[in-house]
């Protein structure tokens, strides 16, 4: 417990200073770094031995986040189809030369942990970057420090909180042959103390750190309840996949905590749904926060 404890300090304290430097390109480097220890995480759980797919797996795990992040594709007017297309025909063509040590199975592995996880991590990168675009006054680079800090809170609030109101209150399974410990009590009050939680910080931002906006509180209580309920299916779905290979954790690099996988299993599914949310609010006006005279 005492490692699980200091490992997460260590966690915070990374995540803090993330946060800090929001705005700057060492959050899209952070980035890169996570994703590309993920798809190599994901590839070994899942025991794809084809070193040559697992090499170009990790080189496109880096490439996609700055591609996603500037648009890159779209800014050349080409269509995102043909890159993917290529990119799919080359892993077959590496099992096909490697074939004894290679299954076609692997393939599909390989593409979960180089493109469908990275992409979604890469959200994060467009909450800060739509946010920004939203701030049409006065830039203010705590209301994008709130947004991402709102949504790492949904992705890690709220498996905590699940635990503790489980222990206590749990007697209905969740989802007994995927995570046997998982309460529908203990997720019904982990989405909605995450949500008080959201609130509580909206308000202390908007009392200690936000000079020219307001964020609305209701909003931020509302939003909370989508993206808790997309964290907890990103916990059970990465959850599903140990079991199946029989692995406890994606790795060892946070001891006590697993993986770098292990860390983003439910921020790939709670980036992409702020990320969706936003877009929504975005394009039909509805109020996130308003600006102070």
């Amino acid at each position: 417990m005492k490692v699980r404890i200091i490992t997460g300090l260590v966690c915070a304290v990374v995540a803090i200073a993330a946060l800090v430097f929001i705005t700057t390109p060492l959050m899209g480097i952070l980035c890169v770094l996570m994703t590309t220890m993920a798809c190599y995480e994901i590839c070994h759980v899942a025991g794809v031995r084809n070193k040559g797919m697992i090499g170009v797996a990790m080189v496109a795990a880096a490439a996609l986040p700055p591609l996603v992040e500037y648009d890159v594709f779209g800014r050349l007017g080409v269509s995102v189809l043909l890159p993917i297309l290529a990119y799919v025909f080359l892993q077959v063509v590496l099992m096909l030369a490697d074939f004894k040590e290679s299954k076609f199975s692997d393939v599909l592995f390989v593409l979960l942990a180089s493109l469908a996880v990275p992409s979604a991590s890469s959200a994060v990168l467009l909450v800060r970057n739509i946010i920004r675009d939203m701030d049409v006054g006065v830039f203010e680079k705590n209301l994008i420090i709130y947004f991402l800090f709102f949504t790492f809170c949904c992705a890690w609030f709220t498996d905590t909180f699940a635990y503790f109101v489980g222990m206590k209150f749990g007697k209905h399974k969740l989802c007994p042959h995927v995570s046997p410990k998982k309460t529908v009590e203990g997720a019904a009050g982990g989405i909605l103390l995450t949500a008080l939680a959201n609130v509580g910080f909206a308000a202390l931002f908007n009392l200690l750190f936000l000079e020219h906006h307001r964020i609305q509180l209701l909003t931020v209580g509302l939003m909370s309840i989508p993206i808790c309920i997309a964290s907890i299916f990103g916990d059970l779905a990465a959850s599903t996949l140990k079991r199946n290979f029989n692995a406890k954790d994606f790795g060892r690099l946070f001891p006590g905590h697993g993986g770098v996988m292990d860390r983003l299993d439910s921020l790939s599914y709670v980036a992409p749904m702020m990320f969706a949310l936003l877009q929504l609010q975005y394009h039909f006006g509805w109020a996130l926060f308003s600006r102070v005279i």
